[in-house]
């Protein structure tokens, strides 16, 4: 083969072999950037995932601070139901003390208005009295 014809030959087989080559060369790169933005999008819900994942962790801690046991719920209930307890114990005492105090001025209204008849017996006779000297 002489120079010639490995000439004629690369200038006939290079357009035969270098279209395919920059076909596959274009594909690859697209095949690499498509790759890219699907890692990059899957980096970026891992990240939101991470993110979600902290705040139930977070919240789920919360709960737990805030969440009373059974044995605690019950002693806290018992708690109040003696507070309810002394409460209306207090509530009927003063109830007592209130209906005592009516019947202890309604008592001294009596009295007061005996009185008060006793001061006019009293003033009537010393006006008789008066008139009849």
């Amino acid at each position: 083969m002489s120079w010639e014809q490995a000439g004629v030959l690369v200038g006939v087989l290079s357009p035969l072999v270098g279209a395919p080559l920059v076909v596959i060369s274009l594909y690859l790169r697209a095949i690499r950037e498509q790759q890219t933005s699907t890692m990059a999008e899957i980096n970026h819900r891992i990240q939101t995932i991470e993110v979600a994942i902290h705040d139930l962790i977070k919240s789920t801690a919360d709960f737990e601070r805030e969440y009373a046991t059974k044995e605690e719920w019950v002693r806290e209930s018992m708690v109040a139901r003696q507070r309810l307890e002394k409460l209306t114990e207090m509530i009927t005492r003063v109830q007592t003390e209130l209906e005592n105090g009516h019947s202890v001025a309604a008592e001294m209204g009596r009295i007061a208005a005996a009185m008060t008849k006793v001061i006019e017996r009293l003033g009537e006779r010393d006006l008789a009295n008066s008139e009849t000297a």
